[in-house]
């Protein structure tokens, strides 16, 4: 209904599970690190739980979608079945066909198709979502399915998700024989006020909504207080507040319309009580979007926004207290009407060249990713920085070249590098880098086992001794705050060859 107006691509705060709307806050990016270690590792039961809202569903698509092309997964939606009704649920996911129908034959026909999948080298996942409604019949059929195995492993990784009471249910003393084959287990909770905000640029963002539409910070203040920090109701709140910002024909969202579309959504009820008792689902109804637009023509918001109320809600900073928007920006403010200048193409086209022209090297790679400045610091390269303006329609491109204490030198396409205070920078930054760098040795694209081998040894003469190299590799990823996957990715490689010796340019300098 709106979304024309704001000149979005889709609405942003749907309430169906997208896996690209997912925002990967630091309680989230645990819980994926958890699957993927009860995916890797391939034994036991991997259990992930949190109350209704809180993005469960979403993370479980987000899972399934990267396992890529050497695993197969079946995935239980509603658990309400039998345990004959799960098995040929789950034969169903998989393409399989028994050749019978008593539960016999449906197990012998799992089990076949568990082996010749381990022989071909393919893993296979059981996801089962809401699974506190798993009766105790289908618990101890799924206890029995994790009884597949060979000599040496088991053939099959099963993930439970469910609501907070599912853990309750696991620790019943009839189920600890399946309690007692969790691997990995994680509570998802919901949002704090700083991810709340990125949380909800984030979506505006994946929507098309960047530079186009502005939350102020009394909007996002209002949305986590008023939310809880739980991603669905957040996405109620947002969807009601950018409906009534539709009917008032404007595009900046203060908290009066934050407040009043959470009382259209909670029904009148106040607060944090409502949220914590309260799980709302569903999308709203015709007669409920148009009482909402009548309310509010006639109760508009009172009073207009003030200059330190407002901030874009394209990315923001990392730290949760927010600063100072372009849009009414002060004096000192130069990095602003530089950005308005740039061409989205071209400025990334030169600055890339000003970064590559660092290195004075040829092969490099080029990856992109989604890092906060103190990751940036961390990984300490030169780097291609996209950049937001609420007055442009689409983004653009700098080059920041180093970082000395609170101060950032950044390529602006101009004859001189440009000097502002991080906190400019971190203003109308997206969140998004584009980094250029060298594999020095070579590993990308190298063998599998020697890949492991010079990451074990070079990670070794860094301090983290260890004879299994995925372990070396989640130890240091823990601490340079990557997500600890065991997987030597761009990421950590750019990371592993920053900790050593090898040359290149750097980002980070130190203030004199």
């Amino acid at each position: 209904m709106y979304e024309s107006f704001y000149g979005f691509t889709e609405k942003p705060f749907n309430l169906t599970p997208d896996p690209k709307y997912l925002y990967l806050s630091a309680r989230h990016t645990e819980a994926f690190a958890h699957l993927e270690f009860g995916r890797r590792e391939r034994g036991g039961f991997v259990v992930i739980t949190g109350e209704v809202g809180t993005g469960k569903t979403t993370l479980a698509r987000y899972f399934l979608g990267r396992l890529g092309d050497h695993a197969a997964s079946a995935v239980v939606l509603y658990p309400a079945l039998t345990a004959a009704e799960l098995l040929r649920s789950i034969l169903d996911d998989l393409r399989v066909a028994p050749v019978g129908e008593s539960l016999k034959d449906l197990v012998d026909a799992l089990h076949k198709f568990l082996l010749e999948s381990r022989a071909a080298g393919r893993n296979v996942v059981l996801l089962i979502d809401e699974a506190q409604d798993l009766s105790p019949e289908v618990l101890e059929q799924i206890r029995l399915i994790s009884n597949l195995e060979t000599d040496t492993e088991k053939l099959i990784q099963i993930v439970l998700m469910g609501q907070s009471e599912l853990g309750d249910i696991l620790d019943r003393r009839e189920l600890r024989q399946l309690a007692q084959r969790v691997t990995a287990r994680y509570h998802l909770t919901p949002l704090n006020r700083g991810e709340t905000v990125e949380y909800v640029r984030h979506r505006l963002k994946v929507a098309g909504g960047e530079g186009k539409v502005t939350f102020t910070v009394g909007a996002l203040n209002a949305t986590h207080r008023l939310s809880g920090g739980v991603p669905r109701l957040v996405n109620l709140i947002c969807d009601r507040a950018l409906l009534a910002g539709y009917v008032q024909g404007t595009r900046s969202i203060p908290a009066a319309t934050i407040v009043q579309a959470a009382r259209e959504v909670q029904g009148g009820r106040a607060g944090r009580k409502w949220v914590r008792r309260a799980a709302l689902a569903g999308a709203l109804s015709v007669a409920a979007v148009l009482a909402f637009a009548w309310t509010y023509r006639l109760q508009p918001p009172t009073g207009p926004a003030t200059r330190q109320d407002v901030v874009a809600a394209a990315p923001s900073p990392s730290a949760p207290p927010p600063v100072s928007p372009p849009t009414a920006a002060p004096a000192q403010d130069v990095l602003g009407p530089a950005l308005l200048r740039l061409d989205h193409d071209s400025s990334l086209r030169s600055s890339t060249s000003v970064v590559r022209a660092l290195w004075h090297a040829d092969g490099l790679r080029q990856t992109s990713l989604r890092v906060h400045l103190d990751q940036l610091r961390r990984l300490d390269l030169p780097v291609v920085v996209e950049m937001f303006h609420p007055a442009r329609r689409d983004t653009c491109f700098v080059a920041l070249l180093a970082l000395e204490g609170a101060a950032a030198t950044l390529d602006v396409g101009a004859d001189q590098p440009l000097r502002v205070d991080v906190t400019e920078l971190d203003r109308y930054w997206t969140r998004d880098a584009v980094f250029l760098w060298r594999d020095f040795d070579a590993v990308m694209g190298a063998d599998p086992a020697q890949a492991r081998t010079w990451a074990r040894d070079t990670l070794a003469q860094l301090g983290y001794q260890d004879s299994d190299a995925a372990s070396a590799i989640e130890r240091f990823q823990r601490d340079l705050d990557i997500l600890p996957d065991g997987i030597l990715g761009s990421r950590t490689l750019m990371a592993l060859y920053g900790a050593g010796s090898w040359p290149r340019p750097h980002l980070v300098r130190q203030s004199p």
